[in-house]
This record gives structure tokens, C-alpha cells and sequence, in this order.
């Protein structure tokens, strides 16, 4: 079903428009872009309410004022908006930062020096190109219009659409990978970009193990709360989701009547006569991975002298950013390569490459697919791969064999193609001479089941699935907690004084007293002792401090006090007036040996941080680190220590600077509710991190639970600080 919820009022961003304008002999031209965001969002740019803002793909410096005015009169036409952008500007921010820095860092590969030495230039370019596009959209959209922002020319655009539009609801949509929090770390502006995106209400990406390395990065660069689907703020929440992109299958699979394909076809057939074609449809780019491909194919012909006159590998390469030297000497690298091969194997009948640098419109690239007895699809990374699609789509009436990179996001849908590491020249070649080989009867059923599904998830569909998420309400956003406001505050008083039966139940650091850079220094003031020893003094009051603190730490402090207490994070509780502690039942110690020097190990590598030793618990603390190297070790903590979790059946969560480790069953909320058994009439809780949670939950809906500080909580009331707490406390 495409698009359940239409938007009438739609404006899309993206780097370059739908329609291209070139200046041929003094004489503006337009054209179509073939591409498939443009074919996924034709149903939207017909609309006359929609509006599409881009580049069109000519220098500004080449136009005079009429031409301007002549293009925008043009473009107007087509529901296009353009941004002019200058020669200077391209080379830097396009050129430069979006495809030297951010296009290798993205896809894993390595910056090249002459990039990095010339970084801060082209980052600063990327950052004025983005207001640029920012000032456009606020300029062509009325407040309250939907907008979406496409992909990673624009990745600071949504946080400037955000910071002058607040209430504006917008979408954005990676059509590149995301690469992991540790790769990504590497990048000095990582903390921007990242900052840029979470502008938007919906981050859309490829494949889940893009979404799980966003949030991963969120998480390591300490951008809001993480959970497994939003990044959560004090006053809202960004959903990030996988949309795998489809394509257009009808144009793919319906173009068999077409008189010129049919006719291309023949010209085809006639070119490779009986030899079986094996076809790499590509951009040329480092990421594509060609010259391996290539290579592999070289050592399968070597591998197999049988086939030699009777197999032939027609590489049409797509020419790709031009200007760039990476590009330039990869070109190079290639066409070496290729005459290489031709040279060693071929004969006067029979060249083993055909190649094609060179673009071809569609009426020409659908017969190859058409033709081609294997597609040969490798790439060392990419975010989807739609040639994959294509493929299938095309091969309506014949059983083409589809080689499909491990690392392209279409492998996560088209699990039954011959799948490669295109990273291991043998797997390559073991895939050439598998689907080589491979029997129509086996491969009937697998490319069936493919382009059954490739049918139904259409980029139509793409489109429109994205269209109503982003229309969805989001149920889970924080802003239903309410402020702690002196109205709110002066209620709970009353509430307070007019109850037979109190109880206070209490966080310590980050309620009772600020976060403190080392554990040891956050002891108690004289007046918070005061002020709990006159609270638990008031008739019918119980006071309970449940904290993550050592029963050592909490006796030392509040021993003298006539009030409960529970450490570490409920492992331990004592009551008012009781001398001996008592542990809960569940508490094993056996996994400490395993993961102590793991921990360790890790606060070694990251200057500043340190490890904390509890009973039931262990606690990496980076609050003294710095964040970015911080960050990156946390993410790889983390990994070492999942499965050791999952053996040992333990919690692991990441705090306020914080990696905690602990027994499973064990929570403050359980805690909590031995003190529920007196049947107060008044309850107040507070609390500032997760573990808080766990108590806010187990409380009856009539508690008064407090949130300090920013984050998603089921609390009812939010504190902006600890100071807040304690006037209410001293209210009280």
C-alpha cells in the first residue's frame, strides 16, 4: 500500500534536484534525473502543494541573472526550487567534505592525507552550504509544513530547520551506510553531524544494523537518552527506524513489450553470441569495490581454463565524480587492470572484459540485465545497492543468477542470492564459479522467492511506509511529564500534611546532591542531614534513601540518621532504626573474575576513567575521560561484555558516565516496595538516572514520583535540578 496518509504541504530537500539544467553552446537545457529518489517521490512532486529545493546541478558562476531567472521559471514548473551554489562551493563542500570525508569515513574506508590536510576549509564550506539550504526551505516553506531532508550532503539541515521552526515536524532519510560508533568517532565534527540529524522527527536508514550503529554513536557521544528505537530529549523524541529503499519493479519487469528494448536485446545477443555474460552495472568508486571484482574474475580464468572463449564479464562503469583525484586514479587503476586481463587471456574472438566507461539510459541498461546470465554485484560497502533490484526485476522471464555482497544493505532482503565477502579474493572467485555453475532447477525457486518480495517492497512503497511514520503520533514522548512548577510544589505540600501515613522514598547522587566528578566526593553537607533527620522526625513520616552507594558508604554517611536505607540499587536495605543489613536472595559473584579484568583493561586504555568494585555490582566511571576516546572504548566495552552478560544472566546499563554491571533481578523498584507494605497514603519519590525508573514504576499512580534533569521518564513530575528537590524537601 503506498502512502495511507497524504501530505499535501510537502517540501523535500535534497542535495541535487529531480531535474538536471546544463548549459550547452550558451543555451540552458533541462533533463530528467534518472535516479531513484526521484522515481520514489514522483507521486509527491505532482502534487502542486509540493515543493522540491535543491542544487541543479550548474555552478552559479556560469549563469548570468537572466539565466537564474529563466531556470527558476522552469523549474517552477516542475514543482522545483533551486539553491544556487558556486563553483568554490561545490568543490568544497560537495566534492570536498561530502565525498572525500564523509563518503569514504561512511562507507569504511580510509580519508585520503590530501582530504584530511584540507579538512577544516572544506568543512566550513559544508557548514555555510547547509545554512544556505536551511535559509532556502525557511524562505519557500510556510510555518507548519512538513519537510523532508534527504541524505548526507545535509546532515546539519534538520537541526537549523529545529532551531527556527521548533513545532515544524520534519523527516530525514540516510540513503548511505552508517558506519560504527568506533569509525564514526574519528571524525572531528562527529558530535555536529550527529547533533545535526537528531533536528529531525524521524531518522530513516537502510538496514537495522544501520540503526543500531546510529544509536550506538548517539549513545557514545552522550546525545540524549538511547534506546533501542528513539534518542530521547527532555521535551522530545526522535524515532530512528530502517526503511529498506525498493525500486520501481513495473518499470524493471514490464519492458519486455517495449519495441526498443526488444530490439536492443537482439544487438545484444548477436554482440555475445552463446557465451555467458556475467554483468557489473556500477558508478566508478572506491566503494564499489571494481578493481576486486575485476581481479577476482582474472583468478577464476585462471582457475578455469574450460571456460576460456566461453564466459564473458561486461563491466559497464558509470562515470563519477571527475573532478576528484581518488577517482581519477582509481579510472587508472581499473583500466590497467582490465587490459591486463584481456592481454592474458584473449584471443582474436574473444576479449574476456567488455569494457563500457561510459552512462546509458535506461532503454539500454534493462536489455543488459535482461541478457546478463549472472550479475555480479560486490561492493565493498553500500547502503543499498537498487542494481540488485534491477536485476531480479528484469530477469522477469529468464533465472540470471544474482552475486550479492554480504556488505551491500540489499543482502539483509535478498538472503537467497549467492552471497560474498567481497573483502576475500577467494570468496569472490568460489562465488564466480558457484553461480557459474549453478542449476536452473536450485536457482528457480531462490531468484522467485526475491522478486517476490522486491515486488512488494517497491521505493513506492518506501516512500510511503516513511510518509506515515513520520505522520504517526509518538506515544512515548517525554514532554507528558509535567514541570515541578511552585503551583505543583505548594499541591504536594497539602497533599503532605493532610496524609496519615508518609513515605520519602529518595535517590542520592544527582537528587540529594549534584553528580560529583569521583564517587568519594560526593559526601553529604551538614544540612542535608539536618533536613533528612527533621523530616524523619515528622509524625508518621518514613524517609528511605535507595541508592547505588556500598552499604559502607551509606552507613558511614547516614548511620545516626532515623532513616531506611538501601544499597546498591536495592542488593542491601536496612530499615529505620535497625542495626543489621539485609540482602536479597539471587546475588552471585562467580562472573567477577571474568569481567574485573576486562574492565580494567578498558580504563587503562582510556585515561581518567577507573573501575569501581560493589558487591553485587561493577562500575566503569569515564566522567574524567575524555568524551570522544571515552565513547569509543564504551562501544567496544560493551560488545566484549555482552556475551559474558548473557552467559552470567546480568543487567548491563550505561548511566551519567557510567557502565554498570549487576546481578539481574536485582532494581530499586523491588526495593522499593518493602516499605509499600505499610500502606502509606503519601508518596514522594526522586530520581535522576535509570535505576530510578525501576522505582518509579513499582509505585502506585497516585505517587508523587520527580524526574531531576533531562530524559524519558514515566515520572510524573520533572526537577530541572537537585536544588529544586531540596526547596521542596525543606517545604515539606
Amino acid at each position: 500500500m503506498v502512502c495511507k496518509v497524504m501530505q499535501p504541504f510537502l517540501t523535500l530537500v535534497s542535495n541535487r534536484l529531480p531535474v538536471i539544467v546544463k548549459k550547452v553552446d550558451g543555451k540552458l537545457e533541462f533533463a530528467p534525473s534518472v535516479g531513484g529518489l526521484a522515481t520514489g517521490l514522483s507521486s509527491y512532486t505532482t502534487n502542486k502543494h509540493t515543493k522540491w529545493i535543491g542544487w541543479p546541478y550548474i555552478p552559479s558562476d556560469d549563469l548570468t541573472d537572466a539565466d537564474k531567472r529563466h531556470i527558476t521559471k522552469e523549474l517552477k514548473k516542475r514543482n522545483c526550487y533551486p539553491v544556487w551554489l558556486s563553483k568554490q562551493q561545490v568543490d568544497n563542500f560537495y566534492n570536498g567534505y561530502s565525498n572525500r570525508i564523509l563518503w569514504p569515513l561512511f562507507h569504511g574506508g580510509k580519508i585520503a592525507k590530501g582530504a584530511l590536510s584540507n579538512q577544516a576549509r572544506y568543512w566550513r564550506a559544508y557548514r555555510e552550504v547547509n545554512a544556505a539550504f536551511a535559509k532556502a526551505v525557511l524562505e519557500l516553506s510556510e510555518p507548519g509544513r512538513l519537510v523532508w531532508v534527504h541524505d548526507y550532503q545535509l546532515l546539519l539541515l534538520p537541526a537549523l530547520l529545529r532551531a527556527q521552526r521548533p513545532n515544524d515536524k520534519n523527516g530525514f532519510f540516510l540513503h548511505i551506510p552508517f558506519p560504527s560508533a568506533a569509525k564514526f568517532g574519528e571524525l572531528d565534527d562527529a558530535k555536529e553531524l550527529v547533533r545535526g540529524m537528531l533536528g529531525t522527527d524521524l531518522l530513516g536508514l537502510h538496514t537495522k544494523s544501520y540503526v543500531r550503529n546510529f544509536l550506538d554513536t548517539a549513545a557514545m557521544l552522550d546525545l540524549g537518552v538511547v534506546t533501542q528505537k528513539e534518542v530521547v530529549f527532555a521535551d522530545r523524541a526522535v524515532r530512528v527506524a530502517d526503511f529498506p529503499m525498493g525500486i520501481d519493479y513495473a518499470k524493471y519487469a514490464g519492458t519486455i513489450k517495449s519495441l526498443e528494448i526488444r530490439r536492443e536485446l537482439i544487438k545484444l545477443r548477436a554482440k555475445y553470441r552463446s557465451r555467458k555474460l556475467i554483468l557489473t552495472v556500477d558508478r566508478l568508486d572506491p566503494a564499489k569495490g571494481l578493481v576486486e571484482r575485476a581481479a577476482a574474475y582474472q583468478e577464476f580464468l585462471r582457475q578455469n581454463p574450460r571456460l576460456h572463449g566461453k564466459v564473458v564479464l561486461a563491466m559497464l562503469v558509470v562515470p563519477s565524480r571527475t573532478d576528484i583525484s581518488e577517482y581519477q586514479q582509481l579510472k587508472d587503476q581499473l583500466e590497467k587492470l582490465v587490459k591486463e586481463i584481456n592481454k592474458e587471456f584473449g584471443t582474436h574472438t574473444w576479449k574476456p572484459i567488455d569494457y563500457m566507461y561510459k552512462s546509458l539510459p535506461p532503454e539500454h541498461v534493462i536489455p543488459l540485465y535482461r541478457r546478463a546470465d549472472v550479475a555480479f554485484i560486490a561492493p565493498l560497502r553500500d547502503g543499498m545497492n537498487l542494481v540488485a533490484k534491477e536485476y531480479l526485476a528484469s530477469q522477469s522471464q529468464r533465472h540470471g543468477v544474482l552475486i550479492l555482497s554480504q556488505t551491500a544493505g540489499a543482502a539483509d532482503e535478498l538472503k537467497d542470492a549467492v552471497i560474498v565477502d567481497p573483502t576475500d579474493p577467494d570468496s569472490l572467485v568460489r562465488g564466480l564459479s558457484r553461480a557459474v555453475a549453478i542449476s536452473k532447477t536450485s536457482w528457480q525457486e531462490r531468484i522467485k522467492k526475491m522478486r517476490k518480495h522486491i515486488k512488494t517492497s517497491t521505493v513506492q512503497e518506501w516512500a510511503g511506509d516513511f510518509m506515515d511514520s513520520l505522520h504517526a503520533p509518538i506515544t512515548t514522548l517525554p514532554n507528558r511529564t509535567r514541570a515541578l512548577t511552585h503551583q505543583r510544589q505548594q499541591e504536594i505540600v497539602e497533599s503532605f500534611r493532610n496524609a496519615k501515613h508518609r513515605l520519602l522514598l529518595l535517590d542520592y547522587d544527582g537528587s540529594l546532591v549534584p553528580i560529583a566528578e569521583r564517587p568519594e566526593d560526593a559526601v553529604p553537607p551538614k544540612e542535608l542531614k539536618k533536613l533528612l533527620r527533621k523530616l524523619a522526625k515528622l509524625p508518621h513520616t518514613e524517609v528511605v534513601v535507595i541508592s547505588g552507594r556500598t552499604q559502607a558508604d551509606l552507613t558511614k554517611w547516614f548511620d545516626r540518621l532515623p532513616i531506611g536505607l538501601a544499597a546498591e540499587h536495592g542488593a542491601f536495605y536496612r530499615f529505620a532504626g535497625a542495626d543489621n543489613w539485609h540482602r536479597i536472595g539471587g546475588v552471585t559473584h562467580a562472573w567477577k573474575d571474568s569481567l574485573i579484568p576486562l574492565l580494567e583493561k578498558y580504563a587503562a586504555k582510556t585515561k581518567g576513567s577507573f573501575v569501581e568494585i560493589k558487591d553485587s555490582a561493577l562500575v566503569w566511571h569515564y566522567r574524567l575521560s575524555k568524551p570522544v576516546l571515552a565513547q569509543k572504548n564504551l562501544v567496544l566495552l560493551r560488545a566484549r561484555v555482552a556475551p559474558l552478560a548473557e552467559r552470567y544472566g546480568l543487567r548491563v546499563h550505561t548511566g551519567k558516565k557510567i557502565l554498570e554491571i549487576r546481578n539481574a533481578g536485582i532494581d530499586k523498584g523491588a526495593t522499593a516496595k518493602r516499605w509499600l507494605s505499610h500502606d502509606p497514603d503519601f508518596i514522594l519519590a526522586t530520581g535522576d538516572d535509570y535505576t530510578d525508573e525501576d522505582t518509579f514504576r513499582a509505585l502506585p499512580q497516585n505517587a508523587h514520583t520527580i524526574k531531576i534533569g533531562p530524559g524519558r521518564t514515566t515520572a510524573r513530575l520533572r526537577a530541572p535540578d537537585v536544588v529544586a528537590v531540596l526547596e521542596l524537601l525543606s517545604a515539606l
